[in-house]
Protein backbone atom coordinates (compact mmCIF):
# COMPACT_ATOMS: atom_id res chain seq x y z
CA UNK A 1 0.00 0.00 0.00
CA UNK A 2 2.62 2.55 1.03
CA UNK A 3 4.67 1.55 -2.52
CA UNK A 4 1.50 2.18 -4.21
CA UNK A 5 0.87 5.67 -2.97
CA UNK A 6 4.79 6.49 -2.97
CA UNK A 7 4.00 6.10 -6.62
CA UNK A 8 0.80 7.87 -7.66
CA UNK A 9 1.56 11.23 -7.69
CA UNK A 10 4.64 10.33 -9.65
CA UNK A 11 2.38 8.53 -12.29
CA UNK A 12 0.37 11.74 -12.37
CA UNK A 13 2.71 14.31 -12.68
CA UNK A 14 4.18 11.87 -15.62
CA UNK A 15 0.95 11.84 -17.07
CA UNK A 16 -0.21 15.29 -16.91
CA UNK A 17 3.40 16.46 -18.50
CA UNK A 18 2.93 14.11 -21.65
CA UNK A 19 -1.00 15.53 -21.87
CA UNK A 20 0.99 18.82 -22.24
CA UNK A 21 3.38 17.65 -24.77
CA UNK A 22 0.86 16.30 -26.42
CA UNK A 23 -1.32 19.55 -26.17
CA UNK A 24 1.41 21.71 -27.16
CA UNK A 25 2.72 19.63 -30.00
CA UNK A 26 -0.80 19.32 -31.38
CA UNK A 27 -1.09 23.61 -31.24
CA UNK A 28 2.39 23.52 -32.69
CA UNK A 29 1.20 20.96 -35.68
CA UNK A 30 -2.09 23.27 -35.74
CA UNK A 31 -0.35 26.28 -36.47
CA UNK A 32 2.46 25.34 -38.76
CA UNK A 33 -0.74 23.93 -41.10
CA UNK A 34 -2.42 27.46 -40.60
CA UNK A 35 0.34 29.25 -41.56
CA UNK A 36 0.89 27.04 -44.75
CA UNK A 37 -2.69 27.13 -45.79
CA UNK A 38 -2.46 30.86 -45.58
CA UNK A 39 1.06 31.71 -47.54
CA UNK A 40 -0.26 28.93 -50.18
CA UNK A 41 -3.95 30.89 -50.54
CA UNK A 42 -1.83 34.14 -50.79
CA UNK A 43 0.44 33.08 -53.38
CA UNK A 44 -2.71 31.50 -55.14
CA UNK A 45 -3.84 34.53 -55.28
CA UNK A 46 -0.75 36.25 -56.64
CA UNK A 47 -0.68 34.17 -59.24
CA UNK A 48 -4.24 34.71 -60.42
CA UNK A 49 -5.58 31.85 -59.49
CA UNK A 50 -8.71 32.72 -57.53
CA UNK A 51 -10.54 30.26 -57.76
CA UNK A 52 -8.34 27.97 -55.54
CA UNK A 53 -7.33 31.26 -53.76
CA UNK A 54 -10.61 31.56 -53.06
CA UNK A 55 -11.20 27.89 -51.79
CA UNK A 56 -7.77 27.69 -49.58
CA UNK A 57 -9.14 31.12 -47.98
CA UNK A 58 -12.59 29.28 -47.13
CA UNK A 59 -10.51 26.26 -45.67
CA UNK A 60 -8.34 28.67 -43.23
CA UNK A 61 -11.15 30.76 -41.98
CA UNK A 62 -12.57 27.71 -40.89
CA UNK A 63 -9.91 26.68 -38.54
CA UNK A 64 -8.74 30.20 -37.56
CA UNK A 65 -11.05 31.85 -34.58
CA UNK A 66 -11.30 35.73 -34.21
CA UNK A 67 -10.40 35.97 -30.78
CA UNK A 68 -7.59 33.48 -31.15
CA UNK A 69 -3.91 33.92 -30.50
CA UNK A 70 -2.05 36.54 -33.15
CA UNK A 71 -1.78 33.86 -35.56
CA UNK A 72 -5.20 33.02 -35.86
CA UNK A 73 -6.11 36.72 -36.41
CA UNK A 74 -3.42 37.44 -39.18
CA UNK A 75 -4.42 34.66 -40.83
CA UNK A 76 -8.29 35.65 -40.28
CA UNK A 77 -7.66 38.89 -41.67
CA UNK A 78 -5.11 38.24 -44.89
CA UNK A 79 -7.93 35.63 -46.08
CA UNK A 80 -10.85 37.58 -45.72
CA UNK A 81 -9.21 40.08 -47.61
CA UNK A 82 -8.35 37.71 -50.12
CA UNK A 83 -11.67 36.19 -50.17
CA UNK A 84 -13.50 39.57 -50.29
CA UNK A 85 -11.35 40.10 -53.80
CA UNK A 86 -11.50 36.41 -56.08
CA UNK A 87 -15.29 36.73 -56.40
CA UNK A 88 -15.01 38.19 -59.60
CA UNK A 89 -10.99 39.17 -61.09
CA UNK A 90 -13.00 41.90 -63.40
CA UNK A 91 -13.33 43.61 -60.11
CA UNK A 92 -10.09 42.69 -58.92
CA UNK A 93 -7.87 46.13 -59.58
CA UNK A 94 -10.70 48.27 -58.45
CA UNK A 95 -11.43 45.93 -54.94
CA UNK A 96 -7.16 45.18 -54.37
CA UNK A 97 -7.07 49.40 -54.34
CA UNK A 98 -9.45 50.13 -51.82
CA UNK A 99 -8.82 46.79 -49.87
CA UNK A 100 -4.67 47.43 -49.90
CA UNK A 101 -4.41 51.37 -49.45
CA UNK A 102 -2.45 50.80 -46.65
CA UNK A 103 -2.46 53.04 -43.28
CA UNK A 104 -3.80 56.36 -42.80
CA UNK A 105 -1.03 57.93 -44.24
CA UNK A 106 -1.67 56.94 -47.75
CA UNK A 107 -5.80 55.77 -47.18
CA UNK A 108 -8.02 58.26 -48.96
CA UNK A 109 -10.75 57.79 -46.47
CA UNK A 110 -10.44 59.06 -42.54
CA UNK A 111 -13.84 57.67 -40.86
CA UNK A 112 -14.59 59.11 -37.74
CA UNK A 113 -14.00 55.05 -36.04
CA UNK A 114 -10.09 54.96 -38.09
CA UNK A 115 -8.92 58.00 -36.12
CA UNK A 116 -10.69 57.16 -32.88
CA UNK A 117 -8.81 53.86 -33.17
CA UNK A 118 -5.76 55.99 -34.41
CA UNK A 119 -5.55 58.10 -31.46
CA UNK A 120 -5.75 54.72 -29.13
CA UNK A 121 -3.10 54.02 -31.07
CA UNK A 122 -1.10 56.86 -30.44
CA UNK A 123 -2.15 57.57 -26.42
CA UNK A 124 -2.95 54.13 -24.98
CA UNK A 125 0.05 52.50 -26.53
CA UNK A 126 4.44 53.78 -26.35
CA UNK A 127 4.77 53.39 -29.94
CA UNK A 128 3.48 56.37 -31.61
CA UNK A 129 4.32 58.09 -28.19
CA UNK A 130 8.07 56.79 -28.27
CA UNK A 131 8.36 58.67 -32.01
CA UNK A 132 6.72 61.66 -31.06
CA UNK A 133 8.88 62.32 -28.16
CA UNK A 134 12.39 60.79 -28.70
CA UNK A 135 12.05 63.24 -32.33
CA UNK A 136 10.74 66.46 -30.53
CA UNK A 137 13.21 66.11 -27.84
CA UNK A 138 15.73 65.70 -30.14
CA UNK A 139 14.65 68.42 -32.22
CA UNK A 140 14.48 71.13 -28.93
CA UNK A 141 18.18 69.84 -27.66
CA UNK A 142 19.87 70.73 -30.94
CA UNK A 143 17.87 74.01 -31.88
CA UNK A 144 18.09 74.94 -28.26
CA UNK A 145 20.19 78.15 -29.39
CA UNK A 146 17.81 79.17 -32.40
CA UNK A 147 14.89 82.12 -32.11
CA UNK A 148 13.11 80.34 -35.58
CA UNK A 149 12.23 77.15 -36.27
CA UNK A 150 11.42 75.60 -39.18
CA UNK A 151 9.78 71.97 -39.54
CA UNK A 152 9.61 70.45 -43.19
CA UNK A 153 6.96 67.57 -42.00
CA UNK A 154 6.39 64.57 -44.23
CA UNK A 155 3.20 62.90 -43.87
CA UNK A 156 2.11 65.37 -41.25
CA UNK A 157 -1.03 63.58 -41.31
CA UNK A 158 -3.70 65.06 -37.74
CA UNK A 159 -0.26 66.60 -36.44
CA UNK A 160 -0.56 65.24 -33.19
CA UNK A 161 3.47 64.87 -33.17
CA UNK A 162 3.79 69.15 -32.78
CA UNK A 163 0.83 69.04 -30.43
CA UNK A 164 3.27 66.78 -28.64
CA UNK A 165 6.07 69.19 -28.82
CA UNK A 166 4.07 72.18 -27.41
CA UNK A 167 2.98 70.09 -24.99
CA UNK A 168 6.93 69.53 -23.96
CA UNK A 169 7.45 73.23 -24.24
CA UNK A 170 4.98 74.25 -21.85
CA UNK A 171 6.81 75.04 -18.33
CA UNK A 172 10.82 74.90 -19.71
CA UNK A 173 12.61 77.91 -20.27
CA UNK A 174 13.39 77.29 -24.21
CA UNK A 175 10.58 78.79 -26.24
CA UNK A 176 11.35 79.33 -29.75
CA UNK A 177 10.24 83.00 -30.47
CA UNK A 178 9.09 81.57 -33.91
CA UNK A 179 7.56 78.27 -35.75
CA UNK A 180 7.33 77.80 -39.12
CA UNK A 181 5.57 74.56 -40.02
CA UNK A 182 5.63 73.18 -43.62
CA UNK A 183 3.12 69.90 -43.33
CA UNK A 184 3.54 67.98 -46.48
CA UNK A 185 0.21 65.36 -47.20
CA UNK A 186 -1.79 64.10 -49.70
CA UNK A 187 -4.49 65.75 -52.10
CA UNK A 188 -6.97 64.38 -50.17
CA UNK A 189 -5.95 65.69 -46.82
CA UNK A 190 -6.64 69.66 -47.84
CA UNK A 191 -9.46 70.00 -45.74
CA UNK A 192 -8.21 68.44 -42.90
CA UNK A 193 -5.09 70.01 -42.68
CA UNK A 194 -7.25 73.23 -42.32
CA UNK A 195 -8.10 71.59 -38.74
CA UNK A 196 -4.61 71.05 -38.52
CA UNK A 197 -3.64 74.60 -38.83
CA UNK A 198 -6.72 75.98 -36.68
CA UNK A 199 -5.49 73.85 -34.29
CA UNK A 200 -1.92 74.14 -33.85
CA UNK A 201 -2.23 77.99 -34.23
CA UNK A 202 -4.32 77.90 -30.77
CA UNK A 203 -2.00 75.90 -28.76
CA UNK A 204 1.32 78.01 -30.36
CA UNK A 205 -0.91 80.92 -29.18
CA UNK A 206 -1.20 79.50 -25.66
CA UNK A 207 2.41 79.38 -25.14
CA UNK A 208 3.26 82.83 -26.83
CA UNK A 209 4.86 81.44 -29.79
CA UNK A 210 4.60 82.94 -33.55
CA UNK A 211 3.41 80.29 -35.53
CA UNK A 212 2.59 79.91 -38.91
CA UNK A 213 1.55 76.97 -40.79
CA UNK A 214 1.78 75.93 -44.93
CA UNK A 215 0.28 72.62 -46.52
CA UNK A 216 2.15 71.21 -49.13
CA UNK A 217 -0.59 68.86 -50.96
CA UNK A 218 1.43 65.96 -53.02
CA UNK A 219 3.69 62.55 -52.28
CA UNK A 220 7.06 63.76 -51.16
CA UNK A 221 8.49 62.14 -54.05
CA UNK A 222 6.70 64.43 -56.38
CA UNK A 223 6.85 67.80 -55.03
CA UNK A 224 9.50 70.58 -55.51
CA UNK A 225 11.28 71.52 -52.33
CA UNK A 226 12.50 74.25 -54.04
CA UNK A 227 9.24 75.91 -53.68
CA UNK A 228 9.09 75.50 -50.02
CA UNK A 229 10.10 79.31 -48.76
CA UNK A 230 13.25 79.49 -46.61
CA UNK A 231 14.32 82.06 -44.17
CA UNK A 232 17.62 83.38 -43.25
CA UNK A 233 18.90 82.22 -39.69
CA UNK A 234 16.25 79.80 -39.28
CA UNK A 235 16.97 75.86 -38.07
CA UNK A 236 15.54 73.99 -40.59
CA UNK A 237 14.34 70.20 -39.61
CA UNK A 238 13.24 67.92 -41.89
CA UNK A 239 10.95 65.46 -40.62
CA UNK A 240 9.47 62.09 -41.43
CA UNK A 241 7.78 59.94 -38.64
CA UNK A 242 6.37 56.49 -40.13
CA UNK A 243 6.11 58.26 -43.50
CA UNK A 244 9.18 57.05 -45.80
CA UNK A 245 8.56 54.00 -46.57
CA UNK A 246 5.88 54.42 -48.46
CA UNK A 247 8.03 56.19 -51.01
CA UNK A 248 8.89 54.36 -54.51
CA UNK A 249 11.84 51.54 -54.61
CA UNK A 250 12.78 48.77 -56.40
CA UNK A 251 9.81 47.37 -58.54
CA UNK A 252 7.39 50.11 -57.38
CA UNK A 253 9.45 53.00 -59.06
CA UNK A 254 7.47 54.21 -62.09
CA UNK A 255 9.80 57.46 -62.59
CA UNK A 256 13.32 56.85 -61.84
CA UNK A 257 13.42 61.14 -60.59
CA UNK A 258 10.93 59.82 -57.74
CA UNK A 259 12.35 56.63 -55.90
CA UNK A 260 13.46 56.58 -52.26
CA UNK A 261 17.25 56.99 -52.94
CA UNK A 262 16.30 60.12 -54.85
CA UNK A 263 14.42 62.06 -52.42
CA UNK A 264 16.95 61.69 -49.99
CA UNK A 265 19.16 63.04 -51.99
CA UNK A 266 16.82 66.02 -52.91
CA UNK A 267 16.21 66.54 -49.04
CA UNK A 268 20.06 66.18 -48.37
CA UNK A 269 20.35 69.43 -51.28
CA UNK A 270 17.70 71.13 -48.63
CA UNK A 271 21.00 71.38 -46.18
CA UNK A 272 19.02 70.90 -43.70
CA UNK A 273 20.55 71.19 -39.70
CA UNK A 274 18.50 67.90 -38.80
CA UNK A 275 16.68 65.12 -40.47
CA UNK A 276 14.97 63.20 -38.21
CA UNK A 277 12.79 60.18 -39.15
CA UNK A 278 10.82 57.11 -37.42
CA UNK A 279 10.37 53.62 -39.29
CA UNK A 280 8.75 50.49 -38.49
CA UNK A 281 12.51 47.94 -38.31
CA UNK A 282 11.23 45.38 -40.24
CA UNK A 283 11.95 43.93 -44.02
CA UNK A 284 8.51 43.78 -45.91
CA UNK A 285 10.23 45.53 -49.58
CA UNK A 286 12.56 43.14 -51.88
CA UNK A 287 12.13 40.13 -51.17
CA UNK A 288 10.87 36.81 -52.72
CA UNK A 289 7.50 35.85 -51.73
CA UNK A 290 7.97 33.41 -48.66
CA UNK A 291 10.71 35.33 -47.07
CA UNK A 292 8.37 38.44 -47.32
CA UNK A 293 5.63 36.58 -46.02
CA UNK A 294 7.87 34.85 -43.00
CA UNK A 295 9.20 38.89 -42.29
CA UNK A 296 5.51 40.33 -42.37
CA UNK A 297 3.88 37.89 -40.22
CA UNK A 298 7.22 37.90 -37.85
CA UNK A 299 6.52 41.92 -37.39
CA UNK A 300 2.55 41.91 -37.20
CA UNK A 301 2.67 38.93 -35.25
CA UNK A 302 5.08 41.35 -31.99
CA UNK A 303 2.74 44.01 -32.63
CA UNK A 304 -0.47 41.56 -32.14
CA UNK A 305 1.51 39.68 -28.96
CA UNK A 306 1.69 43.95 -27.88
CA UNK A 307 -2.20 44.21 -28.23
CA UNK A 308 -2.99 41.17 -26.07
CA UNK A 309 -1.08 42.36 -23.21
CA UNK A 310 -2.39 46.31 -24.02
CA UNK A 311 -5.99 45.91 -24.65
CA UNK A 312 -8.83 43.64 -24.30
CA UNK A 313 -9.54 41.39 -27.16
CA UNK A 314 -12.98 42.53 -27.69
CA UNK A 315 -12.09 46.65 -27.07
CA UNK A 316 -14.00 48.26 -30.71
CA UNK A 317 -10.81 50.32 -31.24
CA UNK A 318 -8.47 47.35 -31.11
CA UNK A 319 -10.32 45.03 -33.59
CA UNK A 320 -10.34 48.37 -35.94
CA UNK A 321 -6.38 48.45 -35.19
CA UNK A 322 -5.93 44.85 -35.78
CA UNK A 323 -8.63 44.41 -39.25
CA UNK A 324 -8.64 48.01 -40.46
CA UNK A 325 -4.85 49.70 -40.14
CA UNK A 326 -2.16 46.87 -39.32
CA UNK A 327 -4.29 44.50 -40.86
CA UNK A 328 -4.61 46.14 -44.08
CA UNK A 329 -1.23 46.48 -44.20
CA UNK A 330 -0.09 42.96 -44.27
CA UNK A 331 -2.64 42.69 -46.89
CA UNK A 332 -0.97 45.41 -49.14
CA UNK A 333 2.36 43.79 -47.96
CA UNK A 334 1.05 40.34 -49.40
CA UNK A 335 -1.00 40.62 -52.08
CA UNK A 336 0.36 43.49 -54.02
CA UNK A 337 3.42 44.22 -56.37
CA UNK A 338 4.73 47.48 -58.04
CA UNK A 339 3.10 50.79 -57.20
CA UNK A 340 0.19 49.40 -55.66
CA UNK A 341 2.28 48.21 -52.75
CA UNK A 342 2.70 50.93 -50.70
CA UNK A 343 3.75 49.29 -47.45
CA UNK A 344 7.35 48.98 -48.02
CA UNK A 345 9.74 48.54 -44.45
CA UNK A 346 13.21 48.54 -44.29
CA UNK A 347 15.23 47.73 -41.70
CA UNK A 348 17.16 50.09 -39.81
CA UNK A 349 20.34 49.21 -41.41
CA UNK A 350 19.07 49.49 -44.93
CA UNK A 351 17.84 53.05 -44.14
CA UNK A 352 21.27 53.94 -42.25
CA UNK A 353 22.78 52.51 -45.85
CA UNK A 354 20.37 54.80 -47.97
CA UNK A 355 21.33 57.78 -45.42
CA UNK A 356 25.09 57.61 -46.12
CA UNK A 357 25.02 56.82 -49.86
CA UNK A 358 22.49 60.72 -49.32
CA UNK A 359 25.76 62.26 -48.00
CA UNK A 360 24.17 62.15 -44.66
CA UNK A 361 26.03 61.38 -41.03
CA UNK A 362 23.93 59.66 -38.25
CA UNK A 363 24.00 62.06 -35.09
CA UNK A 364 25.57 60.33 -31.92
CA UNK A 365 24.70 60.68 -28.23
CA UNK A 366 21.69 62.76 -29.17
CA UNK A 367 19.25 60.77 -27.62
CA UNK A 368 21.72 59.64 -24.85
CA UNK A 369 21.35 63.47 -24.01
CA UNK A 370 17.71 63.31 -24.04
CA UNK A 371 17.15 59.42 -22.31
CA UNK A 372 16.09 60.57 -18.81
CA UNK A 373 13.71 62.96 -19.81
CA UNK A 374 12.77 60.91 -22.62
CA UNK A 375 12.28 57.74 -20.07
CA UNK A 376 10.38 60.08 -17.68
CA UNK A 377 7.72 60.89 -19.95
CA UNK A 378 7.29 57.12 -21.14
CA UNK A 379 7.23 55.23 -18.25
CA UNK A 380 7.63 52.14 -20.40
CA UNK A 381 7.24 48.28 -18.44
CA UNK A 382 7.79 45.09 -19.99
CA UNK A 383 7.59 43.37 -22.23
CA UNK A 384 8.01 46.99 -23.30
CA UNK A 385 11.93 48.71 -23.61
CA UNK A 386 14.26 50.83 -24.75
CA UNK A 387 17.14 50.11 -26.44
CA UNK A 388 20.33 52.21 -28.12
CA UNK A 389 21.95 49.89 -31.10
CA UNK A 390 24.06 51.64 -33.59
CA UNK A 391 22.66 54.43 -35.17
CA UNK A 392 19.38 54.24 -34.56
CA UNK A 393 16.82 54.46 -30.68
CA UNK A 394 14.90 51.18 -30.86
CA UNK A 395 11.23 50.72 -29.33
CA UNK A 396 11.48 46.65 -28.62
CA UNK A 397 8.86 44.31 -27.68
CA UNK A 398 9.85 40.76 -26.43
CA UNK A 399 12.95 41.72 -27.28
CA UNK A 400 12.05 42.39 -30.59
CA UNK A 401 12.97 46.04 -32.30
CA UNK A 402 9.51 47.07 -33.89
CA UNK A 403 10.80 50.87 -34.19
CA UNK A 404 13.87 52.41 -34.87
CA UNK A 405 14.08 56.38 -34.18
CA UNK A 406 16.95 58.38 -36.09
CA UNK A 407 18.58 61.62 -36.40
CA UNK A 408 21.11 62.52 -39.19
CA UNK A 409 22.50 65.96 -40.50
CA UNK A 410 24.65 66.65 -44.05
CA UNK A 411 27.91 65.55 -44.29
CA UNK A 412 29.09 68.82 -44.70
CA UNK A 413 27.43 71.70 -43.35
Amino acid sequence: MQMNITKEPTEYCINQQAKNSIKENTERLRNEIIYAKTIIGANLFNAGKTDDAHQMASDVLAIVTANGPPLHRLSRILMKGIKSSCYSHAEYTEKTITLCAGNLYSDQTKSISMIKAYDLLATATPFIQFAYNAINLAILSQSAQYATLHIIDIGIGSGYQWSTLFSLLKGTSFLPKKIRLTGIDLPSTEQALHAVEKRLSEEAKELGIEFTFTPVLGKAEEISFNDIERHQGEFLVINAVLSLHHTATDDAIIHPTRSRDCLLTRLRQLNPHLLTMVEPDSNHNNLPFKERCYEAFQHYMHIFNAFDHLFPRTLKERVILENEFFGRELINILTTDGADRVERHERKEVWSKRLHQADFTYLENVFQRTSRTLRNILPITAPFEMHQSPEALCLNVYKVPLLAASCWQPTKQ
